[in-house]
């Protein structure tokens, strides 16, 4: 940022991590085998859209890649904007890796056209044996997860987020400072 874009105010976004998304691919046997969570065959991507015909044109680009690599892998999407403006793309497939593989593909999809700052978080829902939810999160900034485990109320299970975590420590690139665990209390996945 040079010396002119501070004294406007403008700044650049930081780019998006994108690599690190595969992780959740092989560390999804390890939930499922150690902590007894199972996916719910969901995920979703969140960005923030940009009130811009380039912004629209790259948006319309990545729907049209993943209409195309839906038909390859079955998967069903929706498209829809929170209560905050917030653009999701939302993923169903009874296939764990196309779920990830059609994340990737959007998320890169933004940043080769240049939005990869737009983008925010991926999330994977999975669910214990005893029907609570627990959410890993992707954040595109920092490149790494962490899990969020609503309760009733707006409330966390931070028990439930803390034992995941020491258990997935090998298997995922893990946020360690765990103030940055946002939570995304109503995200409609």
């Amino acid at each position: 940022m040079g010396l002119l874009d501070s004294f406007f105010g403008k700044t650049k976004l930081p780019e998006s991590k994108t690599e690190g998304i595969f992780a959740v691919s092989t560390a999804q046997v390890t939930m499922e085998a150690n902590l007894e969570l199972v996916s719910l065959k969901k995920a979703g991507i969140c960005f923030k859209p940009q009130a811009s015909s380039h912004f629209e044109r790259a948006r319309q680009e990545v729907e049209e890649l993943l209409e195309l690599s839906s038909k390859d892998t079955n998967t069903s999407y929706q498209i829809v904007k929170d209560d905050y403006g917030y653009v999701w793309i939302l993923l169903e497939d009874p296939d764990f890796e196309d779920l990830v593989s059609n994340i990737y593909l959007v998320s890169e999809g933004l940043v080769e056209r240049g939005f990869g700052g737009q983008l925010l978080c991926a999330l994977f829902p999975f669910k214990s044996k005893d029907k609570k939810v627990i959410y890993w999160v992707y954040s595109f900034k920092h490149g790494n997860f962490y899990p969020f485990a609503p309760k009733p109320g707006k409330e966390r299970d931070t028990a439930l987020e803390f034992r995941t975590r020491s258990v997935m420590e090998k298997e995922l690139p893990l946020e360690g400072d765990s103030a940055r665990w946002y939570p995304l209390w109503d995200s409609p996945l």
